[in-house]
């Protein structure tokens, strides 16, 4: 288990705005929920981030796996 913030909003640059909210998953990794858009599944030891359901877009997944990945290395700073 990582110890990492609930809820995070940022802005990548590319004109979107994300708002995710992030929750352990008992089966392992992190679920990371996008309200209205997708659920991915997060794996911060492998910086892998996995599509569950929803609307699958490259470019969201790759700034939201790019974000997350930016905050795990804060975290282990």
């Amino acid at each position: 288990m990582i110890n990492i913030e609930t809820h995070h909003d940022f802005q990548p640059g590319n004109g979107t705005r994300y708002g995710l909210t992030l929750v352990d998953d008992p089966h392992g990794g992190v679920l990371v929920i996008w309200p209205g858009q997708s659920t991915h599944r997060w794996y911060p030891k492998y910086g892998e981030l996995k599509f569950l359901h929803g609307k699958l877009n490259k470019f969201d997944s790759v700034a939201i796996q790019t974000y997350l990945n930016g905050l795990m290395l804060e975290c282990l700073e």
